[in-house]
This record gives C-alpha cells, structure tokens and sequence, in this order.
C-alpha cells in the first residue's frame, strides 16, 4: 500500500524589501521632494505675519524669551539664528522651512521604503508632501514647529530601530522634537512595534539585535512621560486647571473627541480638486462621510496579510499617536494639525500601492508596476500644486484680499509696514492705528459700531497689536489701536488704516486732509 504524500509546507512569505538606498530611491525621493516644492513653491514671496512677529520680537528682546523648555526650538533657537542669518528679510525664513519640508518628505518616503518597493513609498511620500491640509504649516513662517517636531520624530524613530550604540541618537533628536512642539509625545509608542525592528539576527557579539535596541527606545518612553509630568506640573497653558469652555485650550472630552476625529479622518482624504469646496479651520461634519470611510478602510487593512506585512500597524499607529493629542482641543481643529499624523498616513497609501502593484497575473506587469505608481505620484503632485494654488488665491471682499487668513493677513502686513516705512515717523513717535473705513463699514454692514469690527480686528492680528510696526520702525516710542480721535501732542502720529493694510501717517492736525485724501468721495 503506498504511503500517504506528507502535505507540502506553506511557503514562507518573502522579507519585506529594506536593502539600503540605491540608484532607484535617489531617483524615486528626488520625484517625491520635486512634487512637494512645486505644491507650496508659492509661499516663497509673502511677508510675516501675525505670530511670526512674535518669534522676530523675542529674537531681538521686545517680548521676554520662551520659558525653556517649551518649544523652545522652533519659537526662540530658530529666531535667534534666522536673525543673525537672515535678519527682518521673509524670503530666507521661507527657503528654510520649505527645504525642512523637503527634508521630511524624504524621511516619510525612507519610512514607507522599510515596508514598501521604491515607487510605492514615493507614491506614500508624494501624498504626504502635496497635501493640502499642510497649507497653513508651510506658508506661516510660524509653522516651522510642525514641520521641526515631525523631521525630529522620523529621524528618531528610523534611528532608534537601528542595531549597535548608535540608535542612542534618536534621544537627542526626540528631545528636539519635543522642544519644536509637544504633539509628537506619544509617537515613542511607535517604536515598540515589533514590525518596525530590523531581522533579528544576531549582532556582532552574539546577543539578540533585540535586546540592543531596547535600551534606546525606553530611554525615548522615559523621555516622554518625564516631559509629559513637567508639563503639567508646571500647568503649561492652564491645562491643569480647570479651564471654562470659552479658554483657548480648554479640553472637552465628550462629543469634541469624535467630531474632531471625524473631521481629521475626511480631511485626510478629502484632497481631489473638484471635491474640495472649502478650506475653513473648524469641526467640518461635510467632512465626515469621507472620515468614516478611512475609519473602515483603516480596520479593513488590518484584516488583510498583504498590507500587514507592509507596514499597516506602523502607519495606523504613527497617525493615531500624533493625532491624539489634538483631539480634545474645543477650539483648535486646524488643518496643519495633520502635518505629524499625515507621515503615518503615507505609510498606509505607501502599502496600498505596494500591493495593488503586487497582484499576480495581468496585473504584475513591468509596465504596470513601473508606470502605475509614477503616474500615480505625478497625478497626486499636480492635484496637489494645484489645490494649494487654488487655496491661497481664493479672493476675499476687498480685491487685495484672500479669503484664506494666512495669505490675508501677510498681505496686510505687507502693506501696513510699507507705507509705514514711507511715512517716516520720527524718532520717539506715539503711533495710534485708527480706520474710520473699517467702522464705517460695520455700520454699513447693520452691525454695532460700538464694537470693534471684524476688519479692525483682523489688521491688529495680521500686526500682532503693533508690535510689527517696533520691530520694523524700532525707533517708534509706542503702538496702540485706537477707535475714534483723540486729541494729542507733536509726538503723536496717526495711522489710518484701510481693511487691506494700507495706511496713511500724519499728525493729528493732518488728519482731515489725510482722510479726504484716502476717501476721496467722503464729505
């Protein structure tokens, strides 16, 4: 009788691709870096404005430094060495936080490169690079602390998986992430995924590679919950306390974690051109529908081998980590909230496209596999490029203004510091900012007069209460904003503003013939 043929064992699946860079990523990262400069190429000619005022002040001693150690990187280091680098000129300020942007997009793309073949982690990186929800990020000079705090948390985390002594610089470059922004505190958590660390094989001492590893990464959760404990011992941004609803960070944890969750989930995806009708920073229920979609495609992906095995966990829990933190936020639900979390939703489109380009048969072609991602990445750069252009360009009321805040109030900087520089305000000046136009047109509009107008408010923001106008005339005495005609003395200059920035300086007597003069038609 013959014997029973044993049954053949299951092929075990072939390693995940992580071989060192070579000729095809140089290629493929160039592509991703490429994609993402000429998305947001357009942030490279506007001015300062509103928070990056403070940055410059406290680099030059008009405000008191940042109290260390919060964000101290990106909001007093990065100022006091733009200043001797850069001085009062914007363009350097935007060539840096752009190539920083570069530089994060080719750590995502070597993210996704540990899970995923060459084209398909540049597809992941492009999706991240081109993203619109980054607006705000790169085109406020401000917003180099997402971007620092993200290139800090990626360059640890592939450092800190490395075997021998050197993973011990991820804790520098995590406690520098920390130092640009607190939002990255839990991504450590990353690191403990079993999938993110290299073969196992054994180091050059015979020990586990494992076993090297471990110190570095709880060094990095140490790290953390110190950083964590002396934020809230010493109760940074009242947090602590118990904060009433109308505070700036006050924290809900009740419907707020859901809505904010929802919205950031369909922002995520909510990217193609014809399908994006608004750029507003709020709880966005239109958003919702395509959030629940990610939620399922999300849990669906842990359901399927293939994309396990191409890094699915890693992405889902780089996203979730750094999103986190924000979620509580009542009144904070900004789109460049999504800079840090958006490096692990790469990895998760990066594992999409690796296995889409994997099926077998007709669909594993060479042409499909080669051309398949490139187009893909060339089709996201220019919806991308595209969207951003859209965005920053949508006009506002008034022809020299923009409807989204950033760009807006720029602008308006702009046009306040310039013709406050052609004024020539002497030495020792009282500068008083004053529009009769913005008043007028809140009683046009059937609003109260008596409280200050939508259009005077967003010129003070866009001039940080006056403090642009110090750093950039230093020999002025005093700024204030003022709502009607006071009399005063010689030393006082008033400037009359319209609702886009521009102004007229002139004495108190000067004032009837500067305001016929700016208002032509007015009695």
């Amino acid at each position: 009788m013959s014997q029973p043929r044993p049954r053949a064992r299951a092929s075990t699946p072939p390693p995940i691709d992580v071989q060192a860079p070579g000729r095809a990523d140089a290629a493929w990262v160039l592509l991703a870096i490429a994609g993402a400069l000429i998305a947001f190429w357009g942030a490279l000619p506007y001015f300062f404005a509103q928070d990056d005022f403070s940055g410059l002040a406290r680099a030059r001693g008009l405000l008191p430094p940042v109290a260390f150690p919060w964000r101290w990187v990106s909001g007093q280091l990065y100022f006091d060495v733009m200043r001797v680098l850069a001085g009062l000129n914007p363009l350097p300020y935007r060539i840096v936080t752009l190539a920083t942007h570069a530089l994060c997009v080719a750590l995502v793309y070597r993210l996704c490169r540990r899970f995923s073949p060459p084209p398909a982690a540049a597809v992941g990186a492009i999706f991240f690079g081109t993203h619109p929800a980054l607006f705000t990020a790169i085109y406020s000079i401000s917003g180099i602390g997402e971007i620092l705090a993200t290139v800090f948390a990626l360059a640890s985390l592939l450092i800190v998986t490395r075997r021998g002594a050197g993973a011990w610089f991820a804790l520098p470059l995590f406690a520098a992430s920390l130092l640009s922004k607190e939002s990255t505190l839990l991504l450590p958590l990353v690191a403990l995924l079993p999938m993110l660390a290299p073969e196992a094989a054994p180091a050059g001492d015979g020990r586990p590679a494992a076993r090297t590893l471990k110190a570095p990464v709880w060094a990095l959760l140490a790290l953390s919950i110190a950083y964590l404990a002396a934020f809230f011992g010493r109760d940074v941004f009242g947090i602590r306390a118990s904060l009433p609803d109308s505070a700036a960070y006050a924290l809900n944890f009740d419907r707020t974690l859901l809505d904010n969750l929802a919205t950031y989930l369909g922002w995520t995806i909510k990217i193609a051109l014809p399908w994006v009708h608004s750029f507003t920073d709020a709880i966005d229920p239109q958003a919702w529908g395509a959030g629940l979609l990610v939620a399922a495609v999300c849990a669906t992906g842990f359901a399927l081998r293939p994309l396990r095995r191409r890094g699915w966990g890693v992405g889902a829990a780089w996203f979730t980590l750094a999103l986190l933190p924000v979620l509580p936020l009542a009144h904070h639900t900004y789109h460049y909230y999504l800079y840090a979390p958006l490096a692990g939703a790469a990895v998760l489109v990066a594992a999409i496209t690796a296995v889409l380009t994997g099926l077998p048969g007709r669909w594993a072609s060479a042409r499909l596999r080669g051309m398949g991602p490139a187009v893909t990445a060339v089709l996201l750069a220019t919806n991308g490029a595209l969207l951003v252009h859209k965005i920053e360009t949508v006009p506002f009321v008034d022809p020299e203004l923009r409807a989204e805040a950033t760009v807006d109030r720029a602008l308006i900087a702009a046009h306040a510091i310039d013709d406050l520089h052609t004024g020539s305000p002497p030495a020792a000046t009282h500068v008083w900012f004053w529009s009769p136009a913005s008043i007028a047109r809140q009683q046009a509009e059937g609003k109260d007069p008596a409280l200050e107008s939508y259009w005077e408010s967003n010129v003070r923001t866009a001039l940080a209460d006056g403090l642009a106008a110090r750093l950039f005339e230093p020999q002025l005495a005093q700024t204030r904003f003022v709502r009607a005609f006071e009399p005063a003395g010689d030393s006082v200059r008033y400037a009359v503003y319209l609702p886009n920035g521009h102004l007229r300086l002139g004495t108190p007597a000067e004032l009837d013939s500067m305001l016929r003069r700016m208002h032509p038609g007015a009695p």
